[in-house]
């Protein structure tokens, strides 16, 4: 494996989605040592050299950042900017035909050390032409830890959490998720035919077939973080939206990351607390199927 000083020791975010991955990984990656995956990646994924792009907007002079449109105004000159992404498009790219990064949990999955040097060699061209020190990433969906663990043996692995049936409500609001896993499963390769069988029996409400994933994320990545043992640590969304500076400084902390006072950002980027109580979300009836599905997940 060819070393790289510059992508050493990676910050990868993981979580299921829907649980401000956006908003805490949009604000980390105002780091100024932090390079990342950018909406202009995602368009142009065969283009590492597409990263010098983030000089015009980040540099010695002035530092003009977007975001992803969510709870947050943005302007029309928003989408020109170097907006941090998951980029499911350059990952698929990265990984080859045979892998379907976007939905398999990979946990058997091995990749050549071919096709690894050319992933690492990737990133590390991303951090230099942004003309940064580090490298930072999120990744939602399957946790994919175990393969992740192959191309960055030392990542710091972060993931972010969320109370269930919020996070379940959240899924089941977005127009994507109904293309997806809103009546089926949507990520496979970790699920045992007793579960594949219990899935069938549920696809048709959408609540319980989508709480059935979302717990199923979480109990692949306690089990891949219990035997691979990477440096690892979790951010809780309900922890983030009640001090957000504290939560930042945390997750610099455990990133290995130098100081940065993250309260100008803070005042662009507005936090809002998106909870309430579960029986807003669901009537009682429902909620009594949905956290069976949690329990039996957590026994």
């Amino acid at each position: 494996m060819k070393n790289y000083k510059n992508i050493q020791q990676p910050i990868i975010f993981i979580g299921s989605g829907r649980t401000g991955t956006t908003i805490i990984y949009e604000l980390v990656c105002r780091h100024p040592s932090l390079a990342y995956p950018s909406n202009y990646q995602q368009k142009f994924y065969k283009y590492p050299v597409i990263n010098l792009a983030r000089n015009i907007f980040d540099n010695k002079l002035w530092r003009k950042f977007g975001q992803k449109k969510q709870l947050n105004k943005t302007g029309f000159l928003n989408k020109y900017h170097f907006i941090p992404g998951e980029n499911f498009g350059m990952w698929n790219y990265l990984t080859g035909e045979d892998i379907d990064f976007s939905r398999d949990f990979l946990l058997d999955t091995k990749i050549s050390q071919e096709r690894i040097d050319f992933i690492r060699n990737y990133f590390s061209k991303m951090v230099i032409y942004q003309n940064k020190e580090r490298l930072v990433m999120k990744i939602n969906g399957a946790p994919r830890i175990s393969f992740l663990l192959q191309l960055f043996p030392d990542a710091i692995i972060i993931s972010l959490k969320r109370n269930k049936i919020p996070t379940l409500n959240s899924f089941l609001k977005v127009n994507f998720w109904k293309k997806r896993g809103y009546n089926k499963l949507w990520w496979y390769g970790a699920y045992s035919d007793k579960e594949l069988e219990f899935a069938e029996s549920i696809k048709t409400d959408p609540a319980l077939i989508t709480v059935f994933q979302l717990c199923k994320i979480d109990q692949v990545a306690e089990m891949e973080v219990r035997k691979l043992k990477p440096k690892y640590s979790e951010i809780h969304y309900e922890e983030f939206v009640e001090n957000p500076l504290q939560t930042l400084n945390k997750i610099i902390d455990v990133g290995n990351l130098k100081e940065y006072d993250f309260s100008n950002d803070l005042k662009e980027i507005k936090v809002y607390n998106q909870n309430k109580k579960d029986t807003e979300y669901f009537p009682d009836e429902k909620l009594v199927e949905i956290n069976k599905i949690i329990k039996n997940f957590s026994s």
